[in-house]
Order: C-alpha cells, then sequence, then structure tokens
C-alpha cells in the first residue's frame, strides 16, 4: 500500500473521529429531576401529551419527553414560566385588572407592603391600600379587615369598601340593622384602630 494511500486514510478516519467528538460534546445534557420543569421564560416550556397521556403537562423545551401509558390526565392548553417553573395554563388567559386577579392566577407576588403582583407580560398591580397623613404611612385593605375583626366591629364585615383619603382612614360597612342607621368600621391608617361609625340620621343615637 503506497504511502499516499495511507496518508488519505489517515486523515479519513481523523475526520471522522473529530466529527464523533464533536457530536458527542456539544449535545446537550439530558434534562432529568426538577430541571424538567425548570425556566426563565414562557417559550422555554412546551406542553408535551394530551389527554390521556400519564405525564402530559408543561416541561422544558429540551426535555426528552416520552409518552409513559395511558391514564387520566388532561393536557394544558398552553404554559406559563412562574418562578422559575413551568405551569399548565387550563384555560385561556383572562384579562388581568387587580392585584386579587394577578395573585390568583398564580403570577408572582412581591413581599412588598403594599404587596405587588407582576403579570409575564411586565404589569404590575398593587395590592389595594389606603394612605396616612405621615409620607409612607399606608394600611392595605386585607391588614384594615384583620383589625376590624379583632376590634368592637367583629366579624361582621360586608364586601362594600372605602378609603377616605382626607382623613386617612378606610371604611367598611357592617352587617348591623339599626333603625335610621348605616353604621360602618372605621379603621385608621395611623392609629391602627378601628372603631364603629353608626352614621345614624336624626336623633337615633347607637
Amino acid at each position: 500500500m503506497s504511502n499516499r494511500l495511507l496518508t488519505i486514510i489517515a486523515i479519513v478516519v481523523i475526520v471522522l473521529v473529530g466529527y464523533w467528538f464533536y457530536q458527542k460534546t456539544s449535545k446537550p445534557p439530558e434534562i432529568t429531576g426538577l430541571e424538567t420543569k425548570s425556566c426563565e421564560v414562557d417559550s422555554d416550556c412546551v406542553v408535551f401529551g394530551k389527554d390521556g397521556d400519564c405525564n402530559c403537562g408543561c416541561f422544558n423545551n429540551e426535555y426528552k419527553w416520552e409518552k409513559e401509558g395511558d391514564c387520566f390526565c388532561a393536557a394544558p392548553k398552553s404554559c406559563q414560566c412562574v418562578v422559575g417553573e413551568c405551569k399548565e395554563v387550563f384555560e385561556e388567559n383572562k384579562t388581568v385588572t387587580s392585584f386579587e386577579e394577578c395573585a390568583a392566577a398564580g403570577n408572582p407576588v412581591l413581599e412588598s407592603y403594599p404587596r405587588q403582583c407582576r403579570t409575564p407580560d411586565g404589569t404590575a398591580f398593587v395590592e389595594e391600600h389606603c394612605a396616612g397623613e405621615e409620607a409612607g404611612n399606608v394600611l392595605t385593605l386585607a391588614v384594615a379587615r384583620e383589625i376590624a375583626e379583632d376590634s368592637q366591629c367583629g366579624e361582621r364585615l360586608e364586601e362594600n369598601t372605602f378609603c377616605n383619603e382626607s382623613t386617612g382612614t378606610w371604611w367598611i360597612d357592617l352587617d348591623i340593622e339599626k333603625e335610621g342607621c348605616n353604621p360602618a368600621c372605621v379603621i385608621s391608617v395611623e392609629t391602627r384602630k378601628a372603631e364603629i361609625n353608626w352614621r345614624c340620621t336624626g336623633l337615633n343615637l347607637p
């Protein structure tokens, strides 16, 4: 065998070995364990499987998913990346208009005061709150309700609420019947104390 032929064979072997080594080292590592649902943005998450597949759901798009038998499994409509984890979305996204709706949708909530919730598109919603006279002194509605329930107002609070910005107070209607009166629980932002304002007309007294 001539030296030239040996040289050609050696070059071919080197090229093939190099290509094999490149394919081996450039292949991304298999995603396992908790990493199967890890993400940074929504596009990292993909719906795998369909209704009836045992392991249907949202996983990282690089996850080597394989069907695992048949059982009861409801496949989601889409996926979202929530706090670094792929989460299933079973209903079409609804327009979020408040902090409560944002939090109920599973979006991340910042533990500030008042708390803030941020949607995937970056829209932020601040928890409902009332401000006092001093700068930075605020009282959220959730905390105001807790204060009211521990006061003479008790657990008779209704859904109707109002923040009086001029007095720095929360007003929460009370389920108390008194002729000629429309009672409300008044919570002060400054003092964090609550009392009943009977809001009576005429000569009616508490």
